[in-house]
């Protein structure tokens, strides 16, 4: 869409001028536009929008830094940024942008929930994942997400006795039993309520 240290004013300036874009369309990102020439804080969050629209997850320090460079003002978030960009992102979400979080360690950071969180590809730990299952399973009620977890921790639980029933001919059923526990669920009968 545009570089990164553009201001957005122009990135939706020129997306206003676009002839395949419908007339009212055109209109709104014009007027936009104009708006964000004028006031910081629409700049700031159009600037947030393009950010995000990359479909990938930000931390909130690189939306800080980028905003900041494509506005053009190192001080464009005030005086406490935390509390300006909650701000802007309760702003944003009122009108409708579903903005979401992502806590997974390997990709931490807000991005947009529409278009989906773009996969990432640069990372051998991901190649493993498959997408197509993740998103069957966001599709499940939360009753069968139990059901299904439950039952792979009874397979892991099971599979477990038996390698170490395999592999320890000599212990008791009893003692494959609580290692098997705390292999698989890390904690031994004794902790159990």
């Amino acid at each position: 869409m545009e570089t990164r240290d553009e201001h957005p004013a122009l990135a939706w300036e020129r997306a206003a001028r676009q002839p395949d874009q419908l007339p009212q369309t055109r209109l709104r990102l014009a007027a936009m536009a104009g708006h964000m020439q004028l006031d910081k804080i629409a700049a700031r969050r159009a600037a947030l929008i393009d950010l995000l629209a990359d479909g990938r997850p930000h931390p909130r320090e690189e939306i800080w830094a980028t905003i900041a460079v494509q506005l053009g003002d190192e001080n464009c978030w005030g005086k406490v940024p935390a509390e300006a960009l909650a701000r802007d992102l309760a702003a944003l979400r009122q009108g409708g942008v579903r903005i979401a979080y992502s806590r997974r360690p390997e990709i931490q950071g807000y991005y947009l929930q529409y278009p989906p969180l773009a996969r990432p590809s640069s990372h051998s730990s991901y190649e493993s994942i498959s997408w197509e299952l993740i998103e069957a399973l966001r599709q499940l009620s939360v009753p069968e997400k139990n059901k299904r977890a439950f039952a792979a921790a009874d397979f892991a639980l099971r599979q477990k006795r038996l390698l170490l029933a395999e592999e320890n001919p000599d212990w008791s059923a009893a003692k494959i039993d609580t290692e098997a526990r705390r292999l698989v669920y890390g904690v031994t009968p004794e902790l159990l309520p």
